[in-house]
């Protein structure tokens, strides 16, 4: 449910290209430390936001942008994609789960509002039915949070911990998820790995939201430690 600029995309694509080309050369598996280490290389301006230890944690305070290309009920703040592709530039193969308006090239988009134009139309609930087994490297899920959400989206509710087991299906083994929602989603412990979360505001009146970000379990390299 996102909104980047032209220039925006210019900004990561390059970065990211920048970066899959250094990693191919390296041979290497990224470190959560390597992650936030290119996060303040994009974003130099708030280095005291994010930080590491066994989880990536942080802070973000992205404000309103009140000249939005759609004004879309629910799309993401200004600079979080940008944010998210900057601590994962090793994914190639993106998933924008519950997409809405979000104004990328980058992945691919599903929703259930077809008047949306997402790449596929479909219900969270009946992911498997279109995509295959292990096929992204990173999904993002900006699902609806509340039952006011549900309605003001003209959807019914669904299991979130259901959703994040078929996630885990189509995720790529060592693959990960980010996860915008008021609270930690339930996920089992055998599917997901909790490798960081960070708080993120909006101004004033606005709900305080999480990102939990995940990797996934069917890999014999965790690139970080501790339990939930």
């Amino acid at each position: 449910m996102g909104i980047l600029s032209q220039r925006r995309k210019s900004f990561f694509l390059e970065g990211i290209v920048e970066v899959r080309v250094q990693q191919r050369l390296m041979k290497k598996e990224l470190t959560l430390e390597d992650r936030v280490k290119n996060y303040l290389q994009k974003f130099p301006n708030y280095t005291a936001e994010i930080g590491v230890s066994n989880r990536i944690y942080g802070f973000w305070n992205i404000g309103n942008y009140y000249k939005r290309k759609h004004g879309y009920y629910g799309e993401y703040p200004p600079s979080f994609l940008e944010r998210v592709f900057s601590l994962f530039p090793d994914c190639e193969k993106i998933l924008h789960l519950f997409s809405g308006m979000v104004d990328t090239d980058i992945g691919v988009t599903f929703d259930i509002n077809p008047e949306l134009k997402p790449d596929v139309v479909g219900d969270v609930r009946e992911i498997l039915n279109h995509f295959k087994e292990n096929q992204f490297d990173l999904i993002t899920a900006d699902p609806p949070y509340e039952e006011k959400d549900f309605k003001r989206y003209g959807c019914s509710p669904f299991s979130k911990k259901d959703a994040l087991k078929d996630l885990h299906i189509i995720c790529k083994p060592n693959g990960f998820l980010v996860w915008l929602d008021l609270m930690i989603p339930i996920f089992s412990k055998k599917e997901w790995h909790l490798i960081g979360y960070i708080c993120l505001v909006c101004g004033t009146n606005r709900r305080v939201r999480i990102v939990s970000m995940f990797q996934n379990q069917n890999s014999n390299t965790i690139i970080s430690g501790g339990d939930c």
